[in-house]
């Protein structure tokens, strides 16, 4: 029996709407730089301890934001 693997997940680029996964507010940002091993570096654009901070977040932590009118 052949099982079905699931595509990778889009990987976030320069400039993509971002979403931290795992946080007990709502925080948005902006990919500013992709850097290796799978990192990222993030202005951070909403939630009272991120907004205006740049720090590095892993792609297991942040998840790109849905389009608009997609569900």
């Amino acid at each position: 029996m052949r099982t079905m693997s699931t595509p990778p997940r889009p990987s976030p680029r320069a400039g993509d709407v971002v979403v931290l996964r795992g946080s007990d507010e709502y925080v948005e940002g902006e990919v500013i730089a992709v850097l290796a091993d799978g990192r990222y570096k993030v202005r951070w654009t909403t939630g009272l301890a991120y907004r205006d901070r740049v720090t590095t977040a892993t792609a297991d932590e942040i998840r790109k934001k849905p389009s608009p009118g997609i569900y």
